[in-house]
């Protein structure tokens, strides 16, 4: 290997054994920790092995394995991404709802490693204050708050994706002492993980305060930590409603204070990114053009940004990296992919303009976008909403359409015609940025039992700020927003969920917006849509879609065999792992 992601590099200072396992193996670059040694007495001695076991947990997150699990269990089974013709089979058979606890996606190993990874810091990086002077109490606290944050994420992912997790909150030095963790309730997992994001808050460094870019959006900083309180506080309202009247995990009021709480959090962010963004404006001595909410808006005249498509916004996001409304994005850099440090989005997304493992679904964008919407001509290689895109590639014959590809991350720029290559891909995998924020408090607003119209009129200025800036002319709008459509409860939460969908699609968020949706109307009824994306079975996937049960995916088998203490979701609990499906 030639060069690791260089932000995280950058946290180890000097060559060590870590580093030298980093940087002298393709295969190994995860295991900072020699096989068959225990930590406390033969590695645990200084500052640069602390930081290169932070590094691990990052890169871990950046694995191929990681980031395509998060594509797959945040977006496959929503409207907006189907298989190509030339199909994976654990696809496949996610997509059509044909889900085997023998799937590989239900393998969940690569997020409890870096839980693992994160507890080993949290747990032995004491012992180096008094074995290193260069290792100080203010080094021990940032490193901390980064992993007891790491830990937390891992865990919300988890919980998301299979709803009854183990929680794993102590380290296991080596395979043979791996201890069995019985399921908790989901309500149980949320509140551990806040626990932890509360401690954390206080402990990383502040957003903003590092030297570089890089390491203020590529490592978890405050502004992170309240972003991911925001979204398990909109999980934990989702499950509330749900469970409401029927667990002990649920107290009267409830509801009410996990949509405040995210509320606040998203405040909360919105606030420190605009403080900075004003320290920075005074620092450059410029005046700045004021636009809602301080969005980036897209540059150049709207006659040639409708010839050309062109999305400055696009490419400041997704072109280049850490834009100024980043906050949390994982660094993919040099030739990691080459590596095989990441080959996640490659793998699903594809590249040059070909399909990978994914792709858009027929009628999708037709049926949620506008054509002066630069979206979808950014997110995805479409020419047009209802033709083929350019320069995709299937296996089918020549005369027959070509799939419409995924582009976001992929194209450098836009419109989607300039690609990263499978060789140079640098694109950094976005975890939480500015609209995301901005939709998750809209929601939270409309969504709580106290909504107003002053809640709704808010919710709306949100979404009208982001779809407007997407436009090719902002102040000629096909089929603008109109406020006195949203003024109710149901009409307002619909159009945000909408513009999240429009905005957010392939970053990891529609099947978990759609399910939080199922949650709070303790239904499935109102998500059931997405299957009419197949042309075929579309019935049979509604009817496994029926229960709330089978909205989460099943535990992997390897797990139930090893850990008895495990139970397999009960709508995968009749399924025939050995039967082979067409």
């Amino acid at each position: 290997m030639k060069r690791i992601v260089k932000i995280y590099k950058k946290l180890v200072l000097v060559a060590s054994v870590a580093i030298a396992t980093l940087a002298t193996s393709c295969t190994d670059y995860l295991t900072i920790i020699p096989p068959n040694v225990v930590p406390q007495e033969n590695f645990w001695q200084t500052k640069d092995e602390v930081n290169g076991m932070l590094a691990t947990s990052y890169i871990k997150l950046i694995s191929t394995d990681a980031i395509q699990k998060a594509i797959v269990w945040g977006e496959l089974r929503a409207d907006n991404m189907t298989y190509p013709a030339n199909y994976n089979r654990d696809i496949k058979y996610i997509v059509e709802a044909s889900i085997l606890d023998e799937n590989s996606f239900c393998n969940w190993s690569i997020f409890y490693e870096a839980i693992n990874n994160a507890n080993l810091v949290i747990e032995y990086a004491p012992l180096v204050l008094d074995r290193d002077p260069d290792f100080s109490e203010g080094d021990l606290q940032v490193v901390t708050g980064e992993m007891l944050a790491m830990r937390a994420l891992c865990h919300f992912y988890l919980v998301r994706t299979f709803r009854d997790i183990p929680l794993a909150l102590v380290p296991a030095v080596n395979d043979s002492e791996l201890p069995e963790y019985a399921q908790v309730h989901p309500l149980v997992a949320l509140n551990s993980i806040m626990s932890d994001l509360d401690r954390a808050e206080n402990m990383v460094m502040p957003s903003g305060n590092f030297t570089t870019k890089s390491h203020n959006y590529g490592r978890i900083t405050k502004n992170a930590v309240l972003a991911m309180k925001a979204d398990v506080n909109l999980w934990r309202a989702a499950f509330a409603s749900y469970y409401e009247g029927e667990s002990e995990h649920v107290q009267p009021g409830d509801v009410q204070r996990y949509y405040d709480l995210c509320v606040q959090n998203c405040q909360d962010v919105i606030t420190n990114m605009d403080r900075k963004l004003e320290e920075e404006w005074e620092k450059q001595n410029r005046p700045q053009t004021r636009y809602p909410y301080n969005l980036l808006q897209n540059e150049g005249d709207p006659d040639d940004i409708e010839d050309t498509r062109v999305s400055t916004v696009y490419n400041q996001i997704f072109g280049f990296q850490n834009s100024e409304e980043s906050i949390f994005e994982l660094q993919i850099t040099d030739d990691n992919s080459t590596n095989g440090a990441n080959k996640g989005i490659v793998n699903m997304y594809g590249t040059d303009g070909r399909s990978g493992a994914v792709v858009v679904p027929s009628g999708f964008l037709n049926k949620n976008y506008t054509s002066d919407d630069l979206r979808a001509f950014t997110y995805t290689n479409a020419e047009n909403l209802t033709g083929t895109g350019t320069g995709s590639s299937s296996s089918s014959s020549s005369s027959e359409p070509l799939d419409i590809v995924i582009a976001k991350y992929s194209a450098k720029e836009s419109p989607a015609t300039n690609y990263r290559k499978g060789d140079e891909f640098d694109a950094n995998w976005i975890i939480y940025r500015r609209t995301d924020v901005l939709l998750m408090m809209a929601e939270a607003m409309v969504a709580r039992p106290s909504s107003s119209t002053a809640d709704f009129t808010e919710a709306f200025n949100i979404v009208k700020a982001i779809n407007t800036r997407s436009r090719m002319d902002t102040t000629n709008i096909l089929k603008p927003l109109q406020l006195n459509s949203y003024l109710t409860r149901d009409a307002s939460l619909d159009l945000v969920m909408k513009e999240r969908l429009l905005e957010l699609t392939y970053e990891g968020k529609r099947w978990y917006d759609l399910v939080r949706k199922a949650l709070r109307e303790k239904s499935t009824n109102g998500i059931l849509f997405v299957a009419d994306k197949l042309s075929s079975n579309s019935s049979v996937v509604k009817t496994k879609m029926s229960t709330i049960d089978g909205l989460f995916f099943p535990i992997y088998i390897n797990e139930l065999r090893y850990n008895k203490l495990l139970k397999q979701n009960p709508a995968y609990e009749d399924e025939d792992s050995s039967t082979e499906m067409n």
